[in-house]
């Protein structure tokens, strides 16, 4: 797997975010940005299923108004993830490789999870079946 890590590690986007001093940064900031609305946004649509807050609205409704947010946010994450991982990746081609790996599966796993489970179930306004899919939601992204 080295040959791949090195690839995109010496490409010329990957030399450039590994020299700057601005943008390597300006992209971390853009990543941990898109992770913060994701997250909100799961842990907004987690609440409403629990009843806790955004009563007003149901949980379809709910679902419906966050959904662009997920979607933004999921993009700005690929885009600003895939220039941090081009300037890190000599580095995963090592021993970091199992914890990258990891982080990804479980990144994959919880969006999964969430345009699988919890957006049909807040469509269909699970509520019962709906609370147990929040607490494993809750528990796959910060368990």
């Amino acid at each position: 797997m080295k040959p791949f890590f090195d690839f995109f590690g010496e490409s010329p986007v990957g030399v450039w975010l590994r020299e700057s001093q601005v943008w390597f940064p300006l992209f971390e900031m853009l990543h941990l940005a898109g992770l913060g609305v994701l997250l909100g946004s799961i842990v907004l649509l987690n609440a409403r299923f629990f009843g806790l807050g955004l009563r007003r609205e149901s949980v379809s409704e709910v679902a419906e108004d966050l959904a662009p947010w997920t979607r933004l946010s999921l993009v700005v994450m690929a885009i600003s993830g895939f220039m941090l991982f081009c300037a890190k990746a000599p580095d995963l081609g090592g021993m970091d490789l199992p914890v990258f790996l990891t982080k990804m599966g479980l990144i994959a796993l919880g969006v999964a999870f969430h345009y699988a489970v919890q957006v049909p179930m807040a469509r269909k306004q699970s509520f019962g079946v709906g609370r147990l899919a929040a607490a494993v939601s809750l528990l796959m992204w910060f368990g």
